[in-house]
């Protein structure tokens, strides 16, 4: 009898030791003033559901009793996406400086990985960004880093490999509503290939009146579109490459058209103001150019023939001069 209640103790005693050893899942937010009272929400990145949320209090905030198992998820504050953070046993942490969470293997993990890939954004070499995106997925297939890298992928791959990346693809990433929808994109951007004509679309001039797409597309010259935003960095960053583009080309056969997507006309208004953009640009399009063309990244640039058909698509501007070297230092329209 002695032996069993001594038995007993130290199997009690062996769970609460276990008990006491696992870490609980946690995240710690530290933000700015600006955020006060606004909330935060934990989300599954993959479909949306909610996982957690939480008021911004004296600069703070703590989600505790989180999953176990690793998910990948979104940080948002007041609906908008601000960082990314992993589920996972233990005290990770995040500010509003930062877009990764850390503290914990697996995020620590990611933020050295997209770190990697912001590097390579900014040197705007868009294949040796997929070719980082695509290695990175099929080497994380087995933990949620994979669902990152596995939309992001979605988002820029060549859209015949789409199937059959999907096909291969883990359940949960395979048949989320992320997934699908980046699926989807993949057929816009095949039906409007290098090759394709343009499809034409409606927005506003620079002075507010109905205009459509097709009303900037000259037949007899290239036309090269630039789908930006006011509050894209990247798209501001690059203007004076691309106004120095447009001294180069206009005079033999180039035109340039901004196309402000997802933006207010009068934010958009007033950087074309700011930074002296001196081509047509068309304002207040919102999506429907995404939806039309199948892009999900800004800046996007497109390049259109005399013929009124693309002839590339998402290359850099140094990419896009040198294809017109080709054509317009031969004289040929």
């Amino acid at each position: 009898m002695k032996r069993h209640i001594i038995n007993f103790i130290l199997a009690g005693a062996a769970l609460i030791s276990a008990s006491c050893s696992q870490k609980e899942t946690e995240l710690e937010i530290s933000l700015s003033d600006k955020f006060e009272g606004q909330t935060v929400e934990l989300i599954n990145f993959l479909d949306s559901t909610s996982i957690a949320t939480a008021t911004v209090e004296n600069g703070k905030v703590r989600l505790s009793e989180l999953p176990s198992e690793p998910v990948f998820a979104s940080v948002l504050i007041d609906g908008r996406t601000r960082a990314f953070y992993i589920t996972e046993p233990g005290l990770a942490t995040l500010n509003d400086s930062t877009s990764t969470a850390s503290g914990t293997p697996l995020n620590d993990s990611f933020a050295k990985m997209l770190s990697s890939l912001d590097s390579l954004e900014n040197l705007d070499d868009a294949d040796a960004y997929v070719e980082f995106v695509e290695k990175s997925y099929n080497d994380n297939k087995k933990n949620p880093i994979g669902s990152y890298f596995g939309i992001e992928w979605l988002k820029y791959a060549d859209y015949n490999k789409v199937d059959s990346l999907l096909a291969e693809a883990p359940v949960n990433l395979k048949e989320s509503s992320k997934a699908k929808y980046y699926q989807n994109f993949a057929k816009l951007r095949a039906a409007t290939a290098p090759g394709q004509p343009f499809v034409d679309f409606e927005g506003e001039t620079i002075d507010g009146v109905n205009t459509k797409f097709s009303s900037f597309v000259k037949p007899g010259v290239f036309t090269l579109v630039d789908f930006w935003a006011s509050w894209c960095p990247y798209c501001i960053k690059e203007l004076p490459e691309m106004s120095a583009l447009y001294e180069r080309w206009k005079d033999k056969g180039l035109e340039i058209v901004g196309v402000a997507v997802r933006d207010t006309p009068d934010d958009s208004k007033a950087a074309v103001n700011k930074h002296n953009i001196t081509w047509p640009v068309i304002l207040n399009t919102q999506r429907r150019p995404y939806d039309i063309y199948g892009f999900s990244g800004i800046p996007h640039h497109m390049l259109i023939g005399p013929d009124g058909k693309i002839i590339s698509r998402d290359e850099s501007l140094q990419q896009i001069d040198a294809r017109l070297k080709t054509v317009l230092d031969n004289g040929a329209k």
